[in-house]
């Protein structure tokens, strides 16, 4: 029984002693990458051909989705940011043909001042039979110092860029 709880013993100093490491275990490592986010009532869009929005008026529906963000904090943070615009067509597309998305990518900083904003088009195509089509974009977002990114908390929001109908028409679905 002695030989048991010695073995115990030992095993359980053996497991500590490789689980710890010259670093403190209290020190804190500050993430300067900014958050990444579509902005609510901008991540979706349908398009309707004609006045009426009903079901059968719908071109196509499209989405932003699957965001990504790959940082490097260097001298600067260096912000790769991925997503997939994806378009589902609807019963008033024509056979075939592209569609033409506008889409934003804005650097805000603290929550509430926009200071940057960048405006972009993708085009998208269906065949006849095609039900969906999709792009993966991406984007580089480059904080100028890692001392300015120290003192605020930067964010990159990103949409579909929307009139206020539009945005009223998400929102209220």
């Amino acid at each position: 029984m002695r030989q048991l709880l010695k073995l115990a013993v030992l095993g359980s100093l053996a497991t500590l002693a490789a689980c710890g490491s010259n670093k403190n275990p209290l020190e804190v490592t500050v993430q300067r990458c900014p958050a990444l986010a579509v902005v609510g009532g901008t991540g979706s869009y349908t398009r309707f051909i004609g006045e009426e929005k009903n079901a059968a008026d719908i071109a196509y529906e499209a989405s932003i989705s699957n965001l990504s963000l790959d940082c490097d904090q260097g001298r600067d943070v260096v912000s790769d940011v991925s997503f997939t615009i994806a378009a589902m067509r609807g019963p008033a597309l024509p056979a075939t043909g592209d569609v033409s998305l506008r889409w934003f990518v804005a650097v805000v900083r603290d929550n509430s001042e926009i200071v940057a904003k960048d405006i972009y088009d993708t085009r998208l195509h269906f065949e006849a039979d095609q039900q969906r089509a999709i792009s993966r974009e991406t984007i580089r977002q480059i904080l100028p110092t890692i001392e300015q990114a120290r003192r605020y908390d930067y964010e990159i929001l990103i949409g579909f860029q929307l009139d206020a109908q539009d945005v009223r028409y998400n929102l209220l679905r």
